[in-house]
């Protein structure tokens, strides 16, 4: 059962006499260190498939995130559902306190609105991938519940648009072209059936969920110590099941879904961080893209198939690290900031056709390459159309809703 461990800790916290968090697959500690995690048989524990079921008149009392209010948000921000999201304006301190990182801030690596993408490693050098905490404090404000779960309901709206068209603003089209992993087969499978779920089947389908998620979990453990489409997999993977053990409503797959949050939080942590080692070497950056994407023909292809890659990881890795914060706040009325990294905002090049589109996006213009937290230089240098709809999530999760407001005022979008 994917829960905490009854009462004893983990042989390795045994051994160590330290306090052990208990977190089944791994415990955090274990997790952080790399170790194996193995608990003592605990007697009279239940297998997963005889849980009991939660009776309708239970899940109807949990709130939750429902397919209208996703329908309503994923297509029309102006609909009656959106409005009763937005009307809730409890206000919940997402930027208290700060997270200590032990990288510093980059600079911007595109400083003028007129500025193109000249550097061919512009986004793979080393200073790319750090993670910064600053944030402007001219421009930060407490994030309302409302802009939460408005946050939500978006993730589950791109979640379900994967499904039904192969892509959304953090998986490309072409990422998974070459050769799709098992786990994604399977999330897909897994997401697609939680999606057309019915009251009838709503319980199955959960314990279908979480089966995946603790399999998941289990097959590969807490050490993600390469890059490539399998670790990008896996991690996303861990992702849809998270978000729907977090929001759907029910207490049992809530109760799973917090109880992995530690070790999923771990994997984006070893996902970027590889990341970073790996595809910041510029000898044998290529050897990367080995059965993640088609066979590049030209230095031009090989260039956007590693911008997809790089860009994919960090783009996951900002979903990824956004759900235990958000979810948190929900809660407790307060979250640590989970830091940023630097990531494309132009609109054009997650959506360019071939690597001849994307070069010529890059050469012709800013591509407003920028940590989360830089973002406000946008407001100046940019129109609301020139940035791509990953990016004005990000600037919605970011910024005083006032600013952005005139900003997008100022061209015409409301």
């Amino acid at each position: 059962m994917p829960r905490h461990a009854e009462s004893n800790a983990c042989s390795a916290c045994a051994r160590s006499k330290r306090k052990c968090g208990r977190q089944i697959p791994s415990c955090i500690r274990c997790v952080d260190r790399g170790k194996s995690c193995v608990y003592p048989p605990s007697r009279g524990r239940a297998a997963s498939s005889s849980r009991p079921l939660l009776s309708d008149a239970l899940r109807d009392s949990v709130p939750r995130v429902d397919d209208e209010l996703l329908a309503g948000v994923a297509g029309n921000t102006s609909s009656p559902t959106a409005n009763l999201i937005l009307a809730d304006d409890l206000m919940l301190d997402l930027a208290f306190p700060l997270m200590d990182s032990d990288f510093a801030a980059p600079s911007p690596l595109f400083q003028t609105a007129s500025a193109p993408a000249t550097r061919a490693d512009w986004f793979l050098a080393p200073e790319t991938w750090r993670i910064s905490n600053r944030v402007d404090i001219s421009t930060a404000i407490p994030i309302g519940k409302a802009v939460m779960k408005k946050y939500v309901v978006l993730l589950q709206s791109w979640f379900e648009r994967w499904v039904t068209t192969g892509s959304n603003p953090f998986i490309h089209s072409c990422l998974y072209s070459a050769k799709s992993p098992a786990c994604v087969q399977v999330a897909y499978t897994t997401l697609a059936s939680y999606i057309h779920r019915t009251p009838a089947n709503t319980d199955t389908v959960l314990q279908i969920v979480e089966d995946r998620s603790t399999d998941l979990l289990r097959e590969n453990g807490a050490i993600l110590d390469r890059v490539g489409a399998e670790e990008l997999a896996r991690g996303r993977g861990a992702r849809f099941y998270q978000v729907i053990g977090l929001f759907d409503g029910d207490i049992r797959a809530r109760h799973v879904a917090e109880g992995h949050m530690a070790v999923r939080d771990s994997w984006a942590g070893k996902l970027l961080h590889s990341a970073a080692k790996a595809l910041s070497n510029t000898h044998d950056v290529a050897t990367h893209l080995v059965g993640c994407l088609p066979i590049p023909s030209t230095y031009s292809q090989q260039q956007w198939y590693l911008w997809i890659l790089s860009e994919s990881i960090r783009r996951t890795w900002l979903v990824a690290v956004s759900l235990s914060p958000v979810f948190t706040a929900l809660q407790k009325g307060w979250s640590p900031c989970p830091g940023s990294v630097m990531y494309t905002n132009r609109s054009g090049l997650w959506n360019a056709a071939s690597a001849t589109e994307w070069e010529k996006q890059c050469l012709g213009r800013n591509v407003e390459f920028l940590q989360r937290f830089q973002c406000a230089s946008l407001f100046d240098n940019a129109e609301p159309p020139d940035i791509d709809e990953f990016g004005t999530a990000m600037l919605d999760m970011t910024f005083n809703g006032e600013l952005l407001e005139k900003w997008r005022d100022r061209s015409g979008r409301l």
